[in-house]
């Protein structure tokens, strides 16, 4: 009993199904180029646009409410930073419904392109101008990665190498 339910779930027999699945699928209603006779609700661009303005539209009369609000509490600066914010937010609306009828491309698009020529025109590369090469300490390796000094049996072993390599050089010069 358990034998086979370990069968049954390996990856080789759920492939299997999947394949005879497949299989049995027919393909009488599919055409690589015909657009689907199905949408999802709310994928439109356009709908997904006006959406947006709504909620601009929304912010902006909040913001504009808040501003009545604090005049009458007499904080003239906030007044004029929430004022200065509606407009922006009433002007972002209108962008998004241009763009939701067809007359304009989308805003957040646009916006980026116009600020890539400044961002291009702008950019200076990274230069190490801080540090000066003759500033920079010397090159070293630290401590713990430094090799460990030959031990007892090595030195014996080069010590002993040397005695060989003496005699041999000895006995060649003569």
């Amino acid at each position: 009993m358990y034998n086979r339910a370990a069968i049954s779930d390996s990856p080789a027999h759920l492939l299997r199904r999947f394949a005879d699945r497949e299989e049995r699928m027919s393909d009488e209603g599919f055409h690589e180029d015909e657009a689907p006779g199905y949408t999802f609700l709310g994928s439109s661009p356009a709908e997904k646009f006006l959406e947006l303005a709504i909620l601009h539209r929304k912010e902006a009369k909040q913001l504009r409410e808040r501003a009545v609000e604090s005049e009458a509490e007499g904080r003239e600066e906030e007044v004029r930073l929430l004022l200065r914010v509606a407009e922006t937010r009433e002007q972002r609306a209108q962008e998004l419904e241009l763009a939701a009828r067809g007359e304009a491309d989308d805003p957040s698009v646009a916006e980026v392109l116009d600020g890539e020529q400044e961002v291009l025109s702008a950019y200076v590369p990274p230069t190490m101008s801080f540090l000066r090469p003759e500033d920079l300490p010397p090159a070293t390796v630290p401590m713990h990665m430094r090799p460990l000094p030959p031990g007892n049996i090595p030195r014996a072993l080069a010590w002993v190498k040397g005695l060989f390599n003496r005699k041999r050089a000895d006995s060649a010069a003569e």
